[in-house]
């Protein structure tokens, strides 16, 4: 029931009893009118639900804070059409609700809006997110009201969730370079599929001949068939694969994203020097060990999809557990161990690796 409801029928009441006690033609007029009235208004609200459309949509899944301790804005699109070209839709809410599966985030909120005759309107809905993660967003009912807010009708629910990655900014961090990638690594046998290079042993995309290109670069066999010049662009040998493990153990919320960020960072310095990393982490949901190659952003930020799916730990030993039956003697050339708790540093000598390095982030903070 409605706050307007409730005042038409006090209203009703009121006027019914004076009509009692003063029996004349204002008074019946007053009572034909109120009478008349709910039915007009339960008419008018039937043509707009039927005339009336909703859809939602995310034109931006990727959200990204400005600072640490200030909210992301997290932004979806809820498009209401009304298609009845002389009622306008004076009242309508949305009920929206959204989660943050990683940290648990959670809350509800009430959207209002209106919509001029035979128009559409796009309304935008902000939450402000304060931690890291996938946020789902979730329409869950639109609701439009007549003109008095008599009634109320259901023109959609349970629209499809929208999902909006939640990114910290990027933190300077130091890498020592000689210690986790080469600049030239020429005889690598692996090259990326996004930037080019100088190796004239992989060809990594040809195109039309540019002034100022090398005549050593022609491709003399396909532009004898085109017509015209085409040069060859070498490929980008890639530098040896750096694993990091991540360590989802966390006691709160502030070191969930410091994790985030620290990873995050991480990623991004390695992606610049087309480095190509390994995210490995345990999902104890599920109870498998995840692996992710990564060689570009957009892969970056697929894989940190699929991370915040898993839920943070209580304990410290679990990815070392899960990591002790799961290497089985794979060796790895480097390896970096990203947490935000303690461990001994003898704790992952059972890994055969050939170097790896503890990266605490409250230190790093």
């Amino acid at each position: 029931m409605t706050l307007g409801t409730i005042m038409y029928v006090v209203t009703l009441l009121i006027s019914a009893a004076i009509f009692l006690i003063d029996l004349s033609y204002g008074t019946v007029a007053i009572m034909g009118t109120l009478l008349v009235l709910p039915i007009v208004m339960l008419i008018f609200l039937i043509i707009l639900r039927v005339n009336t459309k909703v859809t939602v949509e995310c034109k931006n899944p990727l959200a990204e804070k400005n600072t640490m301790d200030e909210h992301a804005k997290v932004t979806i699109i809820m498009n209401v059409e009304n298609r009845c070209k002389f009622l306008p839709i004076q009242k309508g809410i949305a009920s929206v609700s959204y989660f943050n599966k990683f940290t648990g985030e959670k809350g509800k909120l009430k959207v209002r809006f209106s919509v001029d005759a035979g128009k559409t309107r796009s309304r935008r809905i902000v939450i402000d997110a304060l931690h890291c993660g996938t946020v789902a967003v979730s329409v869950d009912r639109v609701k439009i009201y007549d003109y008095f807010s008599i009634f109320a009708m259901t023109v959609g629910k349970k629209f499809e969730k929208q999902y909006v990655l939640v990114m910290p900014p990027v933190k300077d961090m130091y890498i020592d370079k000689d210690k986790w990638y080469q600049r030239n690594n020429l005889e690598s046998d692996r090259f990326s599929l996004y930037k080019k290079g100088d190796d004239p042993s992989e060809i990594f995309n040809v195109r039309d001949f540019e002034d100022g290109d090398s005549f050593h670069r022609i491709h003399w066999k396909l532009s004898s068939k085109v017509g015209h010049y085409m040069v060859k662009e070498g490929s980008l040998p890639l530098s040896k694969l750096v694993t990091i493990f991540i360590d989802l153990c966390v006691k709160n919320e502030q070191e969930s994203d410091l994790l985030v960020q620290g990873l995050y960072s991480i990623a991004m310095r390695f992606l610049e020097n087309a480095v190509p990393i390994e995210f490995i982490w345990y999902d104890y949901e599920i109870d498998i060990i995840k692996e992710f190659k990564i060689e570009s952003e957009e892969e970056l930020f697929w894989t940190f999809e699929e991370l915040f799916k898993s839920l943070v730990s209580e304990d410290p030993e679990e990815l070392s557990s899960a990591l002790a039956d799961w290497d089985n003697g794979r060796a790895k050339d480097t390896a970096m161990y990203v947490t935000v708790v303690d461990h001994d540093e003898h704790e992952l000598d059972h890994l055969t690796l050939g170097e790896i390095e503890v990266i605490d982030m409250r230190e790093e903070h």
